[in-house]
């Protein structure tokens, strides 16, 4: 790729596809659940003895169902509430404050084409698994998974749990942004689901991600979103309630990933029902960061050909 193709490859498009149905919703919901079902406990007596040990160790501090309308203020490392439902088999389940959106965005993913129906033999990058719920469904799938988490409860919960039910992942209690140049290009596929709408970088996560998938490896986002015409996003901090800094439309999304090095013909971005976004993208070759100036890890490895 010349340098000339890669400025007009940056450029556009300003319009991203949107991905259409590969498989149909029966057959999603069906590989999400089987995924899933892999985990359940064999007895009634063992699903009542996983729930009840992390319930006891990792009590929620506030109720899972209306978690986001209370009026704690508790900043973020300085609370715990489950995050997923999750079901241990045998009708005992443990509800969490972010309901069965596992179940559900993975189930589209899967859908549109933009997570594989199986991670047989793949390496996968969980970001922000919290207390597991996504990393079960890529487990499930036959993800070999490392999930990073920089909440330390969460991270223990999750590393418990998968403890407990017998999945052989690892939890790591960090942050993406304390990146890892011995991963780069170790990855196949990286999930980030309710995540970088939570970051204070957006730019610098998706490179990091870029860095650490192999040539030919992809991402999926899914993030909290805006609307509105152009490339904008909208900025809350601190002020709303759950960190929220940069929230995309599909044009910003899109442009996010063309600028982190991920190529513009296969970026696809799908406003879901409830208006958040999807977004996927492959890395198709290493590359150099498109522009620099700026860049907030400046002289770092990630500005080279990664």
């Amino acid at each position: 790729m010349t340098h000339i193709d890669r400025i007009r490859d940056a450029d556009t498009p300003q319009i991203f596809p949107i991905p259409q149905a590969v498989i149909s919703q029966e057959t999603a919901t069906h590989l999400i659940t089987e995924a899933l079902a892999r985990w359940q406990a064999t007895t009634p007596e063992e699903a009542h003895r996983f729930a009840t040990i992390l319930e006891q160790q990792f009590p929620d501090q506030a109720r899972p169902d209306d978690f986001w309308h209370s009026q704690s203020s508790g900043a973020f490392r300085d609370f715990f509430v489950w995050g997923h439902n999750h079901d241990f088999g045998h009708g005992i389940t443990r509800s969490g404050a972010m309901g069965p959106r596992h179940i559900e965005i993975t189930t589209e993913a899967l859908r549109l084409g933009m997570m594989p129906p199986s991670l047989k033999g793949k390496k996968v990058l969980d970001v922000g698994c919290w207390s597991g719920g996504d990393l079960l469904i890529l487990a499930g799938l036959g993800g070999q998974v490392t999930a990073i988490e920089e909440h330390p409860i969460a991270a223990k919960a999750a590393r418990h749990l998968l403890e407990l039910i017998g999945v052989d992942a690892q939890v790591l209690e960090t942050s993406l942004y304390a990146d890892k140049q011995a991963w780069a290009q170790q990855f196949d596929y990286a999930y980030c689901s309710g995540v970088i709408y939570h970051v204070t970088d957006p730019l610098l996560l998706l490179r990091i991600l870029f860095a650490y998938l192999k040539p030919g490896g992809s991402v999926f986002i899914e993030t909290k979103g805006v609307t509105g015409e152009g490339s904008i996003c909208s900025y809350s901090g601190t002020l709303e309630k759950g960190w929220n800094w940069y929230a995309p439309n599909e044009t910003a999304l899109g442009r996010w990933l063309v600028d982190a090095g991920f190529d513009t013909r296969s970026v696809r971005v799908y406003r879901r029902e409830n208006g958040r976004l999807l977004a996927s993208g492959q890395k198709t070759e290493n590359r150099t960061l498109r522009e620099t100036a700026g860049f907030s890890r400046p002289g770092s490895w990630l500005e080279g050909v990664v």
